[in-house]
């Protein structure tokens, strides 16, 4: 649960509002993963310098990839699949800012993570870390339980504010700032858990705490329905392949459905792979005689150029429309890309392989 708020004799105020919190959008900091945006963008509001690509990293979402076995499912890119405890990420992300961690979980999650917050233990940690200056990360505040920022409250904390990717549908109410404005956040039931970047306590992670939890996000494994890390591509390139040639989509749950489960898979891998690709090569620029570093660094920007020169040239664009849909009900189209799949599954693996030979030669330095 929270710590009590520094002054508890103070009353808590019905209104309070954090002016000039950064916007997180998709696209925001030239990214797509919700919880990496907020993080920045919480980031740079408390005056931390960070970037989006050391913000993806840290947090482990630049290695995820997950795909469920049993179905067509439209959450296999939740960050909360990145480990096998739904909070790691979270956990990850904000101490490798060398922050104290402060998370609370719904009392009723149903499938994310085991939690006994009620709706005044959200409020009362709201308030404590808005009477500190700081704005707080949700997992859905509206729209489904993606990452987004509370930045004010209302009515005593029975309306919110904030940030979410999600807004431009998930809501119609909207502040001056552009903030939503929300007092259905707690009934509309996906507001899994709510986080808070605590005081600074340590350094900043250096590449050897990140190289070791990318390689947990990496690894190949089952949990439950879903395949992840590089076992995760054989499920996907099954899934496209194994329907037949006229009824691909009806078979798979229709045409919207199927699109966004691939096109979520490419902007995830893209997302991940790129700001990997990024990392890797800073490293290498700083320690030019340690030639892993850039030998990673080259996997995952093949995996980037798959996607682009492949996956993408095969459905004749990125986008997600008319024309990309029908592209992909045709079996030599997803031929196309169950062969980009193989690519991008063996780049994967020999990334896994070098960081695995890097981390140990990084723990033999010390």
């Amino acid at each position: 649960m929270s710590e009590p708020a520094k002054n508890p004799g103070q009353q808590p105020e019905s209104e309070k509002i954090l002016h000039g919190v950064p916007k997180a959008h998709y696209g925001a900091f030239g990214g797509v993963t919700p919880f990496p945006i907020c993080l920045k963008a919480v980031s740079d509001y408390l005056g931390d310098e960070l970037d989006y690509t050391y913000a993806i990293v840290a947090c482990g979402a630049a290695f995820r990839f997950a795909w469920d076995t049993t179905e067509w499912e439209a959450g296999n890119v939740d960050i909360m699949l990145a480990y096998n405890d739904a909070e790691l990420p979270f956990r990850y992300g904000i101490t490798a800012l060398g922050r104290e961690f402060k998370m609370i979980w719904r009392e009723d999650n149903v499938w994310c993570h085991p939690g006994n917050a009620t709706k005044e233990d959200y409020k009362a940690f709201i308030k404590e870390q808005f009477n500190l200056g700081r704005p707080v990360i949700g997992l859905g505040p509206i729209g489904p339980g993606e990452a987004g920022i509370i930045t004010g409250y209302r009515d005593g904390g029975d309306t919110l504010l904030g940030w979410s990717v999600f807004q431009h549908w998930a809501c119609k109410t909207f502040d001056e700032e552009g903030y939503f404005i929300t007092n259905r956040w707690w009934d509309e039931g996906d507001f899994h858990g709510v986080m808070a970047l605590g005081n600074i306590h340590a350094p900043r992670w250096g590449a050897k705490q990140i190289i070791a939890n990318g390689i947990a996000a990496l690894e190949g494994r089952q949990e439950g329905n879903c395949a992840k890390g590089v076992a995760a591509y054989d499920a996907w390139k099954k899934a496209i392949l194994g329907a037949g040639k006229s009824d691909f989509a009806l078979k798979c749950g229709g045409d919207h459905l199927v699109m966004m489960c691939q096109g979520d898979a490419t902007d995830c891998l893209m997302d991940g792979r790129y700001h990997a690709q990024e990392y890797f090569n800073s490293l290498a620029e700083e320690n030019p005689e340690q030639p892993l570093y850039a030998e990673i660094a080259e996997q995952f920007g093949i995996i980037v150029e798959a996607i682009e020169k492949r996956v993408w040239k095969a459905l004749r664009g990125h986008l997600r429309g008319k024309k990309q849909t029908k592209a992909l009900k045709k079996l030599r189209v997803r031929r196309k890309i169950g062969e980009a799949i193989d690519v991008m599954k063996s780049a994967d693996e020999k990334a896994l392989a070098l960081m695995k030979e890097l981390l140990g030669a990084l723990e033999r330095e010390v």
